[in-house]
């Protein structure tokens, strides 16, 4: 079995645990946006990459959902007393991975090569690639002028009308190695529980990705979307919160509702199985509507036992 999943930072590694649970090494390949990353301190971040990274190495600290377990921060609190604005924050450990990274590029490895460094170092048995080697920059137009995604997102707090998104750089990109060969040759692809903007948008936003995934559809073979939408269930923690607001404002600034179903319309034509959270059921006739055969599943994966639940689901259209 080979399955291949496409997806930005932590709605997508709360599935890319399970599925590579459920699947045997090698089996499942992790396609990572890239649009999200930055420079900061001199230093290349990819802040989804290393989110399932982290993740699917056990390293993660899950209280957050992002960097490493145990982790401190005295490298930021002592840039800040120098005077810096050390507004995204970086782990101490976390720098590691950082510096390795940035040391490797500037030799002349490619943001693949890396990766592969990493997830060998760290023993993974999935695929990790980043949608492209290329670098393409979200940015996102707000009141306040145009910010880059973490910017808009971790600076501002995801608090400022989003006018519009677009994906710089993404014209002259070129998927990275693997990547068109993972959606054509894979049993079974999943388009994963992200910002359909922010997270899937610079993965199709690269040329050939969308092609790849119109191919499979021509040919009959199976790609499933998970809603990153769950609109029937109160969210209470800040940073769910924070996520949400992300992807209201990105959806609202090209028409859309905030809802299942207005994610469906985004990836129409890329899929032909829908999992909707089974709290939104009333979506289910617009996403039908859509071409959609949907399915109703937990798609709130709080533990590790929902996880396995929603992975499974997903895995029935092998």
């Amino acid at each position: 079995m080979r399955v291949t999943l496409l997806g930005g930072g932590i709605g997508c590694s709360r599935l890319a645990v399970p599925l590579a649970a459920a699947l045997g090494p090698g089996e499942l390949a992790l396609v990572v946006n890239t649009g999200d990353d930055l420079w900061r301190h001199g230093l290349r971040i990819c802040p989804d990459l290393d989110t399932n990274l982290y993740a699917l190495s056990g390293l993660q600290d899950h209280q957050r959902g992002w960097g490493l377990a145990g982790d401190s921060f005295r490298t930021m609190d002592q840039l800040r007393l120098l005077g810096v604005d050390a507004w995204f924050n970086l782990g101490d450990l976390d720098l590691a991975t950082h510096l390795l990274r940035t040391s490797m590029l500037r030799d002349g490895a490619s943001l693949s090569e890396v990766t592969a460094q990493l997830t060998h170092a760290l023993e993974i048995g999935v695929t990790l690639l980043p949608a492209t080697d290329d670098e393409v920059a979200t940015r996102v137009g707000t009141g306040a002028g145009e910010l880059s995604f973490q910017e808009y997102f971790v600076r501002h707090q995801a608090a400022d009308e989003v006018l519009g998104v677009r994906y710089e750089g993404s014209a002259r990109a070129s998927p990275a190695p693997g990547v068109l060969e993972a959606i054509a040759e894979a049993d079974l692809v999943v388009l994963g529980p992200s910002n359909p903007l922010a997270s899937l948008g610079p993965i199709l936003a690269v040329p050939g990705v969308r092609e790849a995934l119109e191919d499979r559809q021509s040919a009959g073979a199976t790609t499933v979307a998970v809603t990153p939408v769950v609109a029937g269930v109160p969210i209470h923690a800040e940073g769910e919160a924070r996520r949400a607001r992300c992807r209201a404002a990105m959806m609202a600034s090209i028409g859309l509702d905030h809802r299942a179903s207005a994610v469906g319309g985004i990836l129409a034509g890329l899929a032909d199985v829908f999992v909707v959270d089974r709290a939104d059921s009333t979506e289910v006739p617009a996403l039908a509507a859509l071409g959609y055969r949907v399915i109703e599943a937990d798609t709130i994966v709080s533990d590790p036992q929902r996880g396995s639940v929603l992975a499974a689901a997903v895995l029935r259209y092998m």
